[in-house]
């Protein structure tokens, strides 16, 4: 059955002051009202709060650090929000009560609708986003991505091989990638070109993106192994092109981006 996929957001900050100091407290003033424009706004679904109506009390960041984490129906329902309503005059003020992140501080993904993301699927999309930069997974608005695919993909019987690696990667051209699926549990086997041969094993989320752990033995005589997350791209005539973001656990443990493609359907 197909899906509608929603925007969750989060935005965190430090304080530069305790929230009860006077220096705050014109922040502290303006809560209830932002509050309450974002869920009068068009395209508001949910937001996270605790029983006094907003998030202060909830550190889940650190002590001096706020949270905000909302859902709605479009990036352009955040963003006429964000930066097109009242809400503009906060923003212009931030610097009177907030430090810079050394960090990133604000990330969005797609969720299903109905879902209401927890701080620690935030800090996920956070850390995404520092390691890769924008992706599917994670992004900003400077660059956005699309909704996942409306009906839930299927890898099971699919075999793909690499259209794109970074230079730090064994996997090339000549690799390929055989992918079993049942319930929410992805397995593969590959081999081909540097790879003697491999396997992953990986968990699909609501969004048919894919959090693996892989290993192999590749033509040097080396075991490598890293973990990934791979979102899904479905191109025009129905095959699957997974975008891949990926760290090797030992070596060097540098980081690489590759896609590889669906080359054959093997259910057929």
């Amino acid at each position: 059955m197909p899906r509608t996929f929603h925007l969750a957001q989060i935005n965190i900050a430090r304080m530069r002051y305790p929230l009860d100091d006077p220096r705050m407290q014109s922040f502290v003033d303006q809560l209830d009202p932002v509050n309450a424009l974002a869920e009068s706004s068009p395209g508001f679904v949910w937001r996270l709060q605790s029983a006094e109506g907003d998030a202060t009390s909830m550190r889940p960041f650190g002590d001096d650090v706020l949270v905000n984490m909302s859902v709605w129906e479009s990036v352009e329902a955040l963003e006429a929000f964000a930066y097109r309503s009242a809400h503009t005059e906060v923003l212009r003020q931030r610097k009177e009560w907030f430090d810079t992140m050394e960090s990133r501080a604000v990330a969005l993904w797609w969720v299903p609708a109905g879902t209401q993301p927890t701080p620690a699927d935030a800090r996920r999309r956070l850390d995404l986003l520092d390691g890769w930069g924008e992706s599917p997974l994670a992004f900003t608005f400077k660059k956005r991505f699309p909704p996942p695919p409306a009906t839930p993909v299927q890898y099971g019987g699919r075999r793909f091989t690499s259209a794109a690696n970074t230079a730090n990667g064994d996997v090339t051209g000549a690799t390929t990638f055989d992918y079993r699926h049942e319930g929410d549990t992805v397995w593969a086997t590959y081999s081909g070109g540097s790879v003697r041969f491999g396997t992953l094993l990986a968990k699909v989320d609501p969004t048919s993106s894919i959090d693996m752990r892989y290993q192999h033995l590749n033509e040097a005589g080396e075991f490598r192994t890293g973990e990934c997350w791979s979102a899904p791209e479905l191109l025009p005539d129905g095959r699957v092109r997974l975008h891949e973001y990926w760290q090797w656990t030992n070596g060097d443990r540098s980081r690489g981006q590759s896609v590889i493609e669906e080359i054959a359907d093997l259910r057929q």
